[in-house]
């Protein structure tokens, strides 16, 4: 293991079928798992590990330092602020040599075999940019296919979610065709929005759509937004459902107050409709938040609010994002003000 300055690129001096892309932030509960799973499900690949971490104040760095054999052909980029996912993942690349870069969350364990099946997948279909393994949850008895995997959002499915018809009514037909449930699964299937908790792209596809857009900061909705550009340039993306990865979950949600992040979850939201719907349904989608947030106050008033929550933490976090979405997110109303 060797380390490089932030935003340096690493020498090509051989050429590598992949490159794998992880952003630690506070991971120290996580990545000694997914750095051991690497080895075995990349059988038979010329790889190397990218580790990009955002300022971590837990003993992240100290597990990568003492990592041990499975990090002997890896780096590590040490940023001295928490610059976000998609900075992570950018800066990552930039220091990469793999013929394709393989994003990789933290909290992610790789069955054997799963990034060699993938590789080999979109070798056998050139015409594929991009594919990804099936999440499974942290038992392995099951798929987490309704969080990976998804249509791109319209405004009939933020909608949907902000006003809790999702959570109310969870079989109408807009939440249904939105997560894929007709989604046959038993062999590799075409899908327009995996999560980048595990992605694999061809790297001449990175360098013609360009870096994931850092706007989206410090996560969520990036991903999204690089599915919809792949999708405007008639990229195709799809899931292998025989590689398969545990997903833990919450590597970076169990460090983050719950306003905090609803306060990012939906300004990301709001500036990916800025970023790809029309005026007037970036506008119905403010009053959407607005209408959403004022029911999750009168509930939390009531005593239903989210499991972990307290009522009175939830409450704040809702009247937070309201006062927010009245301002339009103006620069006064960003997460640092609040």
């Amino acid at each position: 293991m060797f380390e490089l300055e932030t935003g340096s690129a690493a020498e090509s001096v051989a050429a590598l079928d992949l490159s794998i892309l992880i952003v630690t932030w506070n991971s120290e509960r996580f990545i000694d798992r997914c750095l051991r799973s690497i080895a075995a499900a990349c059988e038979g690949l010329a790889y190397e590990v990218v580790v990009y971490d955002n300022a971590s104040g837990d003993d992240t760095i100290a597990h990568l330092a003492l990592g041990g054999s499975h990090l002997q052909n890896a780096q590590v980029i040490r940023s001295i602020a928490n610059r976000g996912f998609a900075a992570g993942i950018n800066q990552a690349f930039g220091a990469s040599r793999g013929r394709y870069v393989f994003l990789l969350n933290p909290d992610c364990e790789l069955a054997p075999g799963a990034l060699t099946m993938v590789f080999e997948f979109l070798e056998q279909h050139p015409h594929i940019a991009a594919a990804a393994p099936l999440l499974i949850d942290e038992c392995g008895g099951g798929s987490q296919r309704e969080f990976q995997l998804r249509r791109l959002p319209t405004l009939g499915t933020f909608m949907a979610e902000v006003l809790l018809i999702d959570k109310l009514l969870p079989a109408n037909p807009a939440t249904a065709r939105y997560r894929y449930r007709d989604l046959d699964l038993t062999a590799p299937r075409r899908v327009e929005q995996p999560a980048a908790a595990a992605l694999l792209l061809r790297r001449e596809t990175v360098e013609e759509i360009g870096p994931l857009d850092e706007a989206f900061a410090p996560a969520w909705f990036e991903d999204v937004d690089y599915c919809r550009r792949l999708a405007e340039k008639q990229k195709e993306v799809w899931v292998v459902p025989a590689a398969q990865a545990r997903h833990f979950g919450g590597a970076s949600l169990e460090h983050i107050p719950f306003g905090t992040f609803v306060d990012v979850w939906y300004r990301n939201m709001w500036r990916y409709a800025q970023k790809w719907m029309r005026p007037s349904q970036v506008e119905a989608l403010r009053w959407g938040i607005i209408t959403g947030m004022l029911l999750r106050c009168l509930a939390g008033i009531v005593g239903f609010h989210p499991r972990g929550v307290a009522r009175w933490e939830a409450f704040r976090g809702y009247r937070n994002v309201l006062r927010k979405a009245f301002e339009r997110w103006s620069p006064s109303s960003s997460p640092s003000s609040s």
